[in-house]
């Protein structure tokens, strides 16, 4: 039999992701910003925290994302939209910029579009998960759910929410692609209820990795003193 972890919290436009005291924490990868843990190296990429070299130890490089156009994607009148943002002023970026996820966080839009109260079920507390290439990541847990147990929330009529993904952990140059997942019902949850198994939203964006420009420093420009001429005998 089921159990659900029933949250239902009318939460504010901008929250984290809950479920189930899951945090979704792994690798620095996060929901809300709150990135922690120890970072671990992504299929394809690089494992440490420096710029990656050729080796010769004259030229570095740097993963930059190629920002793929908004997603989006309608379940049950919840809309679900999938876009980079720039990290200071969370305004979208255009598609096709080159720019580091380091400072491109993901935004995830969940938009009620009806009148009615909207219940959000997320199968094994689990709401995101990574495709790196051909690899399939999904987010650890500090607390895990139980293998039967699922989360639910509550949208409001109209009500829109907006999550962050930190995506600064994937140095690679094979494509990410971030599906969520929700399934919806209008009926107040009962171990009987019958669910809109939506099909994930999802999002890819195309990494490559570009050259970083050396930074050749100025010689400093010596003067040497000047000294007065002796007078003429």
């Amino acid at each position: 039999m089921k159990r659900f972890c029933l949250s239902l919290l009318l939460c504010s436009a901008t929250i984290n992701l809950i479920g189930c005291g899951e945090n979704f924490l792994a690798a620095n990868v996060s929901l809300g910003g709150s990135g922690s843990g120890t970072q671990k190296p992504v299929p394809g990429g690089n494992d440490n925290s420096s710029n990656p070299s050729t080796g010769d130890g004259d030229e570095h490089y740097e993963y930059v994302a190629k920002i793929p156009t908004v997603t989006q994607s309608t379940c049950s009148g919840v809309q679900r939209r999938m876009r980079f943002i720039y990290a200071d002023n969370k305004q979208p970026i255009p598609p096709e910029t080159i720019r580091s996820l380091a400072i491109s966080p993901l935004q995830i839009e969940i938009e009620n579009t009806t009148p009615n109260y909207v219940y959000a079920l997320t199968p094994l507390c689990r709401q995101i998960d990574y495709e790196i290439g051909t690899m399939n990541i999904l987010p650890g847990e500090s607390l895990k759910c139980a293998a039967d147990q699922d989360s639910i929330q509550v949208l409001k009529p109209f009500e829109i929410r907006r999550y962050e993904v930190d995506l600064k952990f994937a140095e690679t140059q094979e494509p990410i692609t971030v599906n969520y997942y929700s399934f919806y019902s209008t009926d107040l949850p009962k171990i009987d209820t019958v669910w809109d198994k939506c099909e994930a939203a999802q999002i890819t964006v195309i990494m490559q990795k570009r050259l970083i420009p050396k930074v050749i420093a100025e010689e400093p420009t010596i003067q040497l003193p000047i000294t007065e001429a002796e007078p003429m005998p």
